[in-house]
């Protein structure tokens, strides 16, 4: 792993641009350090969806985190080496993240375990399941506007749920994510999605199992999962640590939920 810093400014936020070796595969990552430190904020890592559009991610969540004083940590998963990143199962994204953490974390870049992770669209994707197996990893979730989701449902065959699956792969990382649902439930989970986030887009997931299930849209696949996450949570007891903000005049539009507020309630919570 590499970084090349850019010398800091008491005035200015400081980038550091890394790369991370996960086996054979790469990950581009890009780290701002705002100019004031506010060390009672976990270091916020913010995910791409499947544009891939890491320099917008850094745009829109970079004034809002310098004002807070949060580290800022934007990775590319790049498609020369991944062609697929936003599921945890034949490919592994969860590892390249977890070696940037720890990588920033030995360094010295950041100084906790713990990281609050944000995901849009395909990175949504990746960010809750991510969550799902590393809670002790996360000092809050933020979801945003995922195609589809694996809900805390034993009864749903993962990877929509964490039912046993057909591949050896697939039941480790179900029976993995079980042994880890009381802690992830317990999480402060915020769910983000545009008001008119409904078209039925190329990139939606579709399926007769997955639309009666989650929903035909992703508003509608928002709404059951913050509804199945708070109903597993009181299902064990556990008081909900969730909310859910609808964007009014939002669809399927990154740049368009950031300018709504959403860059704001992230990197303030």
């Amino acid at each position: 792993m590499y970084f090349l810093p850019i010398v800091p400014s008491v005035d200015t936020p400081t980038l550091m641009n890394l790369r991370v070796y996960a086996g054979t595969q790469i990950l581009s990552v890009r780290v701002q350090i705002p100019s004031r430190l506010n060390p009672d904020l976990a270091p916020l890592v913010a995910l791409h969806g499947i544009s891939r559009d890491a320099s917008g991610i850094l745009h829109e969540f970079g004034p809002a985190c310098d004002s807070a004083g949060r580290v800022l940590i934007v990775p590319r998963f790049g498609r020369a080496h991944w062609s697929h990143f936003q599921t945890i199962g034949r490919h592994r994204p969860d590892r390249a993240l977890l070696a940037l953490m720890d990588h920033l974390r030995q360094t010295g870049i950041i100084s906790t375990a713990r990281v609050s992770l944000f995901g849009y669209s395909g990175g949504a994707q990746l960010s809750h399941r991510f969550a799902m197996l590393y809670p002790q990893r996360i000092a809050s979730l933020h979801v945003a506007a995922a195609g589809w989701y694996c809900a805390p449902d034993h009864k749903q065959v993962f990877p929509m749920g964490l039912g046993r699956p057909d591949t050896a792969m697939g039941h480790n990382i179900a029976s993995f994510a079980i042994r880890q649902l009381r802690p992830f439930l317990k999480l402060p989970i915020h769910v983000y999605v545009g008001g008119q986030d409904i078209k039925r887009d190329d990139a939606l997931r579709k399926g007769p199992v997955l639309d009666t299930i989650q929903g035909r849209n992703r508003l509608a696949r928002a709404r059951s999962y913050i509804a199945a996450l708070c109903g597993a949570a009181e299902a064990r007891s556990i008081s909900p640590n969730m909310d859910f903000t609808e964007l009014p005049g939002c669809a399927h539009e990154f740049s368009t939920c950031a300018q709504a507020g959403m860059t704001e309630l992230v990197c303030t919570r």
